[in-house]
């Protein structure tokens, strides 16, 4: 943690400011240390270099999916440069322009990829979330980085006050018992003329995963053992979908784009066919591991920034399997 994060956190229960107390640095970073509530003297530590920012109870689901994506990021805690352009896809019509000089909030940020790629397109502050162990991959993927700042948080309980010239969501809020209201809890902390920008499972063209993957990942994959989990995942992606998207629909894209629209799922696996094994897999195992996956119909996506009376709303498909969307508030 940054000393100057402190300009920008609260209490997460009456909202006042916090100092800091017992801390050690190495460098720049306080490594340990507590922060503490100057009015109800509430307490929350530092560890590994991390504010642990969080409510005093969390709900099960929220623990099991926080344990599930731990494990996967920790897992896949590389960082590539293909990420940079995959997160400008997911963000359209925002582009890295639009970064300059803003304060950042990334609600979900993983390992911290995002973060990675705002800190290159020049953001004044980027604070990545997420309620996940992947937390400390985050950090070490971003500790080279001066205006990049990770937290241990809940999006439901935010640690901020209404401050954020941009924030982003992209995968986690389908991911989330209720997504609608992780998306209003983002709204509280966005500035008047701020901007949001939101990447969710889409519902339509996505029949074949809701009506036959979905029972098996709820009911089956992601609660088996870990490592058992990962073997699967492993197999699933060296047997059938590497070998699927790269030595056919990449081919067949590229050398005859009029047959490739006749593909199934095509958008998205032609997508997927620039990325290395690895990226796959991570993939694959994001998948299977979750406990909980909403798919969300365009009406209801649009809902959502409607009733956050955001202006300017654009909501765009995106590889015909999922929805993005930018709103302005106002």
């Amino acid at each position: 943690m940054k000393s100057r994060l402190l300009d920008y956190i609260e209490c997460l229960y009456c909202h006042s400011s916090l100092n800091l107390t017992d801390i050690v640095k190495e460098d720049q970073e306080i490594m340990s240390g507590n922060l503490v509530c100057e009015k109800c003297q509430r307490k929350f530590p530092i560890i590994n270099g991390i504010p642990r920012l969080l409510p005093d109870n969390l709900s099960l689901d929220k623990q099991e999916t926080a344990l599930g994506f731990g494990y996967s990021w920790k897992a896949f805690s590389h960082i590539d440069p293909i990420y940079e352009q995959q997160f400008l896809d997911w963000i359209k019509p925002v582009n890295k322009e639009f970064f300059k000089d803003k304060l950042i909030l990334d609600a979900g940020c993983g390992k911290g990829r995002h973060c990675w790629c705002s800190a290159r397109f020049e953001a004044k502050e980027i604070i990545g979330i997420d309620l996940s162990e992947a937390v400390e991959v985050a950090f070490l993927n971003n500790r080279q980085s001066a205006n990049v700042h990770i937290i241990q948080a809940d999006i439901y309980n935010l640690p901020f006050p209404k401050q954020f010239d941009y924030i982003y969501s992209v995968g986690v809020l389908h991911h989330l018992p209720d997504p609608k209201g992780g998306f209003l809890s983002l709204i509280k902390v966005l500035n008047q003329g701020g901007a949001i920008s939101a990447w969710v499972y889409g519902r339509e063209n996505n029949w074949w995963i809701i009506y036959f993957l979905n029972p098996i990942r709820k009911n089956i994959t992601s609660k088996m053992p870990r490592v058992l989990l990962q073997a699967f995942s492993w197999s699933l992606t060296f047997f059938i979908l590497y070998p699927l998207v790269k030595f056919i629909y990449r081919p067949i894209n590229l050398l005859f784009p009029n047959l490739a629209k006749y593909l199934f799922y095509n958008d998205y696996l032609f997508y997927i066919s620039k990325l290395n094994f690895r990226d796959i897999y991570s993939i694959v195992l994001d998948h299977l591991i979750a406990p909980t996956a909403f798919y969300l119909r365009q009406e209801e996506f649009e809902e959502w920034f409607k009733l956050a009376k955001l202006g300017k709303v654009e909501i765009n498909w995106h590889n015909r399997n999922s929805w993005k969307g930018l709103g302005i508030s106002s």
